[in-house]
């Protein structure tokens, strides 16, 4: 069975208020602005979350954009809750929101964070560079917890999260890249510390892809290449088997199990404009 594009993503773009250049110094991590603005399909209309920071002061004495997130299946966002400086995730059909980290410190939002989500959208993390550590938190249940010296997520399930543990901002060097399981164990990926990783973790956890192959996460073994078509580019997991592929305005989907492909209509797949909106940046994911 082939898999399919989203199509009931509501998000399509998400666009920051404008902020004015800071005047005179303020302390690290104080907000400069509030304001995130987001797109939604079809009737939907347009999301407004007032309370949103959208830019911080930053380390080098000017204004520093805040991340946000939308979850694989666009009907949760991340974003850093201005008057409370914890960063929740917020339900787009409910507007339940949800606490993902304590107040944040200015130096911990100063030297860098990173967002992901599984792709149920249950499971949240937040990684804090300055502060070494990353929060998983439950969107659920609330319980949340957290992973020492993992600064960076490629992508996380119900059962493991693949990241680097590596927090040295800004000073070089090489990621240690690594699994960590929900009983808290660790086990490095050795053949992975020198690949650049491109789309991550696949949804079923199962496998990785970085610097054009592909790896067995339980081993951290290579499995082979990721056979794309020529002069294309992997966009994204479709599931655990298949990718999406991009070679200059055509789309293939990729079976990473026997290799075929096949080209899509991008006049009439669904689902295309969502990619493409994610591909020139209109969608900050």
């Amino acid at each position: 069975m082939k898999p399919s594009l989203p199509t009931a993503v509501p998000v399509l773009s998400g666009e920051r208020q404008e902020c004015p250049d800071p005047e005179g110094t303020r302390p690290v991590g104080t907000v400069l602005c509030t304001g995130l603005k987001l797109q939604l399909s079809s009737d939907s209309g347009v999301v407004t979350i007032a309370q949103a920071a959208t830019e911080i002061f930053g380390i080098d004495g000017d204004k520093d954009k805040v991340e946000f997130a939308i979850s694989r299946d666009g009907h949760r966002v991340v974003y850093l809750d201005a008057p409370s400086y914890r960063f929740v995730a917020m339900d787009l059909r409910t507007r339940k929101t949800r606490a993902l980290t304590p107040p944040l410190s200015g130096e911990e939002l100063g030297k860098w964070v990173n967002l992901a989500s599984s792709p149920d959208s249950r499971w949240f993390t937040v990684s804090l560079m300055g502060n070494a550590k990353t929060i998983l938190t439950d969107f659920d249940t609330g319980q949340a917890r957290e992973i020492p010296n993992v600064c960076v997520v490629h992508g996380l399930t119900a059962k493991l999260l693949v990241g680097n543990q590596w927090c040295r901002h800004g000073e070089g060097g090489i990621p240690n890249r690594v699994v960590v399981r929900e009983d808290g164990s660790v086990k490095p990926l050795d053949d992975l510390q020198n690949e650049h990783v491109d789309i991550g973790l696949a949804p079923d956890g199962v496998t990785f892809s970085a610097g054009g192959n592909l790896y067995d996460v339980e081993t951290g073994e290579r499995l082979g290449p990721l056979l794309l078509p020529p002069s294309s580019r992997a966009v994204a997991w479709l599931d655990g088997s298949h990718v999406l592929a991009e070679e200059g305005e055509r789309f293939h989907v990729v079976d990473i199990v026997n290799g075929t492909q096949d080209e899509l209509d991008s006049e009439s797949a669904p689902g295309l404009e969502f990619v493409e909106r994610h591909r020139s940046g209109r969608l900050l994911w």
